[in-house]
């Protein structure tokens, strides 16, 4: 009797992932062997009533992002719709489950609170400062303490006064402070009889620690992942916690090993590159099953303007040639993304393009003042006015990051309030003659108060609509001045940001028809800083013809055509900060993963594209290696990635972009998205 979870199960790798019952199952599964197939169809045997009949709430699955998360709970639900069971499993992400069990109302910091916190930290105690000199190696330390690959106990005391002091909390430490509560005894216990955890490699040691701490005794747990493609190190995940299962569970149980090394997804030229690219990798090689002909071109342009235009070209009319087949355009940096977005704008308006940088959507000054203010307007809180009194007024966007983001001064003004800012107080910080000085920022800090002041009373109504007052405040007219560095980049994240808040506050007037209108903006501000803080997509998962991402924001992605722009030396791996964890080999192996990674995402074609030169003000502002060198020349000369090195042979030769005839097929494939 064939069941419904295997039915369609090609060959005989995926069949113990869905069938074997152990206490503890190891999944060391390539890219596109089928590991997330597998994983759906085995909790389908575990809800089924003909399999293991366990009820929905006694399953919780682990995704290591929430792009990842949103398509387990796509694909689990279409299997589990179509057959009897009881209860729903539990799908979150790491900080989500976490957030759920310790309290979802825990205002976590975000990226740039935390750079205001660290600086506050060197300021405020001397030792700090002599021990680490330097924000970029305090920042790391932190993040190795909170990883729990080192311990910085001193760094870690003074960030939790300061925490403590402004009602946040980090959500990299959410799973630290899970464990230990857990310890102390202070929460139920949380167990599960099956746990399944995706990207493993990617979890950081105390988040490996603590899914096998959700196991109940008696109960399976399930662990996927692969170290070839773990590329997280920089924030504390654990590359060989695979290899580390059997040092957890202490030799209780024996670890169940189950590869899989079938690459279903990835012609057979692209497996034979991965391979050759991670010759030295611990893991088993992998094979191609795959029929479909690789179509790969290695192209080569003048300036990054003619990468993004001569691109947008090509990616158009293989788009209009395979309009049914799904598109990936990942980039070595936004900026690239962002032209290569312009330029089919300009070529086809009526092309969706999906944005995928929410990592990183309050990098632009204009749009991170606009989201401050639009916090401090309806939902005021102390990390918000700590960031938004610890930069300095700029129309540029060069200029805005003050020295130590004004902590001298922001740590007095802090004191005086007895921790507790309000308006009233940055209203007669602002009254006070500007040469009264506070310490280090002091003129700046009065200045931020006074810009707040003016903003507020040239764009705050009361009268307005909630919906009108939103689109007001991030209407890019108010914020983006004619000399700002990249008014494109500020103009597309402020679209995505009031496009998300408008959203948001849609469905917060569903949800709460009778809340008042301060109350809903509340929630969207809050909602905001959740997204925010937890890197999620802004508004990802609509209907789009091609998908532009970075490399890292394309992790758990997978398309028919995959094109990568900004594939140079100078980018990937490019320069090491001086702070990143491990050594430069370390660094260098890790940026290799990335480019593993970014090789495997593709069904058919591969594109691989740079530039030859960037002017040098260009290089710097992309933070390219070589930018800085001390050279008088104009450009910077783009160089030949290295890691094209290992797979060179496998590769066509190079084609000048202006005689390159483009990567849409002659004859449509049939297969190509099988």
């Amino acid at each position: 009797m064939c069941h419904s979870w295997n039915e369609g199960v090609r060959g005989e790798q995926i069949r113990p992932l869905i069938e074997t019952d152990a206490a503890i199952i190891r999944v060391v599964a390539g890219p596109g062997t089928g590991k997330t197939f597998g994983l759906v169809r085995r909790v389908e045997r575990i809800l089924h009533p003909d399999g293991l009949a366990v009820h929905g709430r006694d399953v919780l699955i682990v995704a290591f992002n929430r792009v990842i998360a949103k398509q387990l709970e796509s694909e689990v639900g279409a299997r589990l719709r179509a057959i009897e069971h009881e209860g729903e499993p539990i799908i979150r992400t790491i900080h989500a489950l976490c957030l759920q069990v310790v309290g979802e109302d825990l205002r976590i910091l975000l990226p740039h609170e935390r750079e205001g916190m660290i600086f506050d930290l060197l300021t405020r105690y001397s030792d700090l400062a002599r021990r680490y000199g330097r924000f970029d190696a305090a920042d790391q330390a932190l993040r190795d303490h909170e990883a729990q690959l080192h311990e910085h106990l001193e760094l870690w005391q003074a960030t939790r006064e300061w925490l403590t002091r402004h009602h946040a909390q980090m959500l990299s430490d959410l799973p630290g402070l899970f464990l230990d509560r857990l310890a102390a005894g202070d929460l139920p216990a949380h167990n599960y009889s099956h746990v399944i955890v995706d990207e493993f490699q990617d979890l950081t040691r105390g988040e490996q620690e603590l899914v096998f701490r959700l196991k109940r005794e008696g109960g399976q747990i399930l662990a996927l992942g692969d170290p070839r493609q773990s590329i997280y190190r920089f924030r504390g995940n654990e590359p060989q916690g695979l290899s580390r299962i059997p040092e957890i569970v202490g030799g209780r149980h024996q670890v169940v090993d189950i590869p899989l090394r079938a690459c279903q997804r990835c012609p057979r030229e692209i497996v034979t590159a991965a391979n050759r690219l991670m010759a030295l990798a611990d893991a088993e090689q992998m094979t191609a099953t795959s029929e479909i002909t690789a179509n790969v071109h290695v192209v080569v342009w003048e300036s990054i303007e003619q990468e993004a235009s001569g691109m947008a070209r090509a990616v158009l009319e293989n788009i209009r040639a395979c309009p049914e087949d799904k598109h990936l355009l990942m980039t070595t940096r936004r900026k690239f993304g962002y032209l290569f977005r312009n330029s089919i704008v300009e070529l086809a308006p009526a092309i969706r393009v999906e944005l995928s940088f929410s990592e990183s959507i309050l990098e632009s000054w204009p749009v991170r003042e606009a989201f401050l203010f639009f916090s401090l307007l309806t939902d005021p809180d102390p990390p918000t006015w700590r960031a938004w009194l610890g930069y300095k007024d700029s129309t540029s966007g060069r200029d805005c990051k003050a020295p130590r983001r004004n902590s001298g001064a922001y740590l007095q003004f802090l004191s005086s309030t007895q921790d507790a800012i309000t308006e009233d107080h940055v209203r007669h910080l602002a009254e006070e003659p500007r040469l009264t000085r506070r310490g280090e920022g002091g003129l700046t800090l009065g200045d931020r108060a006074r810009r707040y002041l003016a903003l507020k009373e040239q764009l705050f109504n009361e009268r307005l609509a909630a919906e009108e007052f939103t689109a007001a405040v991030f209407d890019t007219h108010s914020w983006v001045a004619q000399d700002f560095v990249d008014p494109e980049t500020a103009e597309v994240d402020m679209g995505l940001l009031r496009s998300t808040a408008l959203a948001i506050l849609e469905g917060v007037a569903e949800r709460n028809q009778n809340a008042s209108r301060a109350i809903r903006l509340q929630k969207v501000t809050r909602r905001l800083r959740y997204a925010v803080g937890t890197r999620e997509d802004f508004l990802a998962g609509r209907e789009c013809d091609i998908k532009v991402a970075t490399l890292w924001g394309a992790k758990g992605v997978t398309a028919d055509h995959v094109y990568i722009l900004g594939v140079c030396g100078e980018a990937i791996p490019g320069r090491r900060r001086e702070e990143y964890p491990g050594t430069d080999a370390d660094y260098l192996n890790e940026q290799k993963r990335l480019f593993y990674v970014s090789l495997t995402r593709t069904k058919r074609t591969l594109v691989l594209s740079r530039a030859r030169q960037v002017p040098r003000r260009d290089a710097m502002n992309l933070g390219l290696a070589n930018s800085d060198s001390g050279s008088v020349a104009r450009n910077v000369q783009l160089t030949m990635c290295p890691f094209i090195r290992d797979i060179l042979p496998l590769l066509p030769g190079a084609v000048a972009g202006r005689e390159w005839r483009g990567c849409a097929p002659q004859h449509r494939n049939p297969s190509a998205s099988s």
